[in-house]
């Protein structure tokens, strides 16, 4: 059994694969506590559920939409529950499988795309704020940043694409970030707002 806050279909509107149309699976829980969190809900609603039922849910919500192929598994926090059954069913069934995690938390699980958001707080009890295994095998990393010393805390030793992503899409945060790139000339750094929250949807 998984601990499920919500199962949903929208488009991905953050990220590398921004604008890709997908089924969310929300894991319930997170092992960190950010202040500038947007889902609290992953704190609040959980629902019990086996493999086959998120299956069909997901097989479900994809077929309502033409056939949607790409499902995001997200939190809170997914790697605190053991996920490799679904995700070896969900690729079985012919789905893109992505995970979007903190990253402080390792699990080996089979998955076609990871993307890791350090978070500073982390950085307590792991150098860069992520188990350095996931450098090897992530798609993207991405940042969300709040004030400089989120942009001082990114590691530049990563190669794959960064995204650097405004707290709330505020405009000052923003303009912080253009400069940032700008000045850095960093080349696999990427300005990415959240489309979803710019659109006011779900």
């Amino acid at each position: 059994m998984l601990e499920i806050c919500e199962i949903f279909s929208s488009v991905q509107g953050e990220g590398w694969r921004q604008g890709i149309a997908s089924v969310f699976i929300r894991f319930f829980g997170c092992n960190l506590k950010c202040k500038f969190c947007d889902t609290p809900l992953a704190f609040k609603k959980r629902i019990l559920m086996d493999e086959k039922e998120i299956i069909n849910q997901v097989g479900i919500l994809a077929k309502k939409k033409a056939r949607i192929s790409n499902v995001v598994i997200t939190g809170g926090e997914p790697y605190i529950q053991d996920f490799s059954m679904l995700a070896n069913l969900l690729k079985k069934d012919g789905y893109f499988v992505a995970v979007e995690t903190n990253g402080t938390i390792w699990r080996e699980i089979g998955v076609d795309w990871i993307c890791v958001s350090p978070k500073r707080q982390a950085m307590k009890f792991l150098k860069n704020g992520y188990d350095p295994r996931f450098k090897k095998i992530a798609g993207e990393f991405k940042y969300v940043i709040e004030k400089k010393a989120d942009i001082d805390f990114i590691d530049r030793s990563i190669t794959q694409p960064v995204i650097l992503q405004p707290v709330n899409n505020e405009l000052r945060v923003t303009k912080m970030l253009f400069n940032a790139i700008k000045k850095s000339g960093v080349p696999n750094w990427f300005f990415r707002p959240q489309l979803h929250k710019i659109l006011g949807v779900k």
